[in-house]
């Protein structure tokens, strides 16, 4: 090679150039062992302490600017943080709450959320983060499963709440119910707040529950030290980003931070699901605003983006699509700089929507779960660009293993279960001994997710273990099926699955929702759809056009399980008119 040939790295070859500078002793993100539950595992040696500890900072650096707008209005940091502390004393001297003890939250996004979510941790007392969808049956048995001393409900909540008899001490948002104490009277006087509470860090902090698609959701246990390496994470991951920038454009990273636009995002992931939490942090860590809107409305959210100059959008797919579907849409999304659609695989024709529609927005991809408190690992930019299925390296604190069947260790790029270790990883599941013992192999985290891990040490995601449909002795990945249909773009809905069958063990059944305009398309048409690009033994048996809208959960996956029934039930019925 002659003296004046330049060497190019490739992303990913610079990406761990970077990692390996940040993460070296002395760094800003440097990595130290830690001990946990038996366990030696990576941590960030500057992650604070505590959940409230990290809050606390964002108030202190950014008291003056807007947090919140939409729902509850306009407020800056310094105003919800002085409810927080107001409510941080009304909970610990009116209702004697104290550190460890459960305090739910059943709201919609709004601003009182954040209040209550702050005040609880200031006095060391762990936030359950119930779905404000659930049925009574379905808050009845979390209630039971996860109990609370007090809950902080919205009045469509509190209906629910009575529905199930929760025998928690109640609290409402609003003074719709005058028999209920609410938030907005018991925050109106000045009070002492009580110190912050300094907690253990491997102590719990927030309980959130899975979204239940393979069964009833189970209360997730997130430690302190989960939360605030999450957080860490994310100013790691900016950072990354910052340095492959002054590397690509000659400008120094401190010159790039003067001139990167604060993050504000539209909230649309609840934040009982941990991908709302990822978004609040996310925002907040930058000193950002978050838009609330009390019901997924495309029009309604492309008016707050453009009104509140918004730049981040984190959404199911399906929320993406919507807004992308606009006929005006390029004009009142312009300022979105980062769409990230989250909670699902994402379709291709949503990834390829994104950028005709938004030429000037990032899109990023990552991997997570409720279990390990949001995001495992990332990608953006040149690494995506080069590596378009990826979802990315995995964070600092965090290892990933692939494993067949019977547990054994596979090499790069063959497929199995990922396995997860490290500082994000839940220390279990609420009143469920079984379960935790079932989700772990040792330190490893079972995930139930199918991929492989590439020569770079990128994560590719292919499935869900139970959403696999074993037919004739193949192995049909649903997700692969989907993505071949939804390509096409010719659908709304997209969901496979499998069903029993006497001679195939399991049949493929495709459910569709065909597009507003789209005609003449048989069940013969969308099998041709995935005959072209997948093997014949992947084409759906059977194709239905009418079992939409298809069930869902508040994050906008898809319940497999109760479409099944569905199926089934019809099927079941109309075998007996016959």
């Amino acid at each position: 090679m002659s003296d004046s040939t330049v060497e190019v790295k490739s992303p990913v070859a610079a990406y761990r150039e970077i990692e390996a500078a940040l993460t070296a002793p002395g760094a800003p993100f440097e990595m130290v062992d830690a001990h946990v539950r038996g366990a030696t595992i990576r941590t960030y040696r500057h992650a604070a302490p505590t959940l409230y500890t990290v809050v606390a900072d964002f108030e202190q650096r950014f008291a003056d600017n807007t947090l919140t707008v939409g729902v509850g209005g306009e407020q800056t940091y310094r105003e919800v943080f002085e409810r927080a502390r107001r409510f941080a004393a009304v909970l610990h001297e009116v209702y004697g709450v104290g550190p460890g003890e459960h305090v739910g939250i059943m709201m919609n996004n709004r601003a009182d959320y954040l209040i209550a979510l702050f005040a609880i941790t200031r006095i060391g007392a762990v936030a359950v983060l119930f779905n404000s969808r659930s049925s009574a049956n379905e808050i009845g048995a979390a209630a039971v499963e996860v109990p609370c001393a007090v809950i902080v409900a919205d009045p469509k909540s509190l209906r629910t709440l009575a529905s199930a008899g929760v025998s928690a001490q109640l609290i409402a948002t609003d003074a719709e119910t005058p028999a209920t104490p609410n938030l907005t009277d018991l925050t109106a006087t000045p009070r002492s707040a009580p110190e912050p509470h300094v907690s253990d860090t491997d102590s719990v902090c927030l309980i959130l529950f899975t979204s239940g698609t393979s069964g009833r959701p189970k209360g997730v246990l997130l430690t302190h030290r989960n939360i605030c390496n999450v957080v860490l994470n994310m100013r790691f991951v900016a950072d990354t980003n910052l340095e492959f920038a002054s590397r690509t454009y000659g400008i120094a990273v401190e010159d790039l931070r003067t001139l990167m636009p604060t993050v504000s995002a539209l909230l649309i992931f609840p934040l009982f699901h941990v991908s709302g939490i990822a978004a609040l942090m996310a925002t907040m860590n930058a000193g950002g605003r978050v838009a609330t809107m009390p019901r997924w409305d495309a029009s309604a959210a492309a008016d707050l983006i453009a009104e509140y100059q918004l730049s981040l959008m984190a959404g199911p797919p399906m929320t993406v699509d919507d807004l992308l579907a606009l006929p005006d849409g390029a004009e009142r999304l312009g300022t979105l700089l980062n769409v990230v659609p989250g909670g699902q695989a994402t379709p291709p024709n949503v990834t390829a929507r994104i950028a005709d529609r938004l030429p000037n927005a990032r899109r990023s991809a990552g991997w997570g779960m409720t279990e390990v408190g949001g995001s495992v690992c990332t990608a953006g930019g040149d690494i995506l660009a080069a590596h378009p299925t990826t979802s990315g390296a995995m964070s600092p604190t965090m290892d990933v293993r692939v494993v067949d069947w019977d547990g054994a260790e596979l090499p790069a790029g063959q497929v199995g279960e990922l396995q997860l270790r490290g500082a994000l990883v839940m220390a279990g599941y609420a009143g469920r001994p079984d379960d935790t013992a079932d989700a772990f192999d040792g330190a490893w985290l079972r995930t139930g997710d199918l991929g492989y891990v590439d020569d770079h040490g990128l994560v590719y995601l292919v499935d869900r273990a139970k959403d696999l449909v074993i037919s004739a002795g193949e192995n049909i990945s649903c997700a692969e099926v989907e993505a071949a249909l939804a390509q096409s773009d010719r659908f709304s809905e997209v969901a496979a699955f499998g069903v029993p069958d006497d001679r195939r063990g399991e049949r493929l059944v495709a459910a569709v929702t065909v597009r507003d305009g789209i005609r003449d398309l048989d069940a013969e048409a969308v099998r041709d759809l995935t005959r072209a690009v997948l093997s014949d033994y992947k084409v759906p048996t059977e194709v239905v056009f009418d079992l939409g809208p298809l069930p869902r959960t508040a994050t906008g996956k898809v319940v497999k399980r109760e479409l099944r029934q569905r199926y089934l039930a019809r099927s079941s019925a109309q075998t007996k008119e016959r």
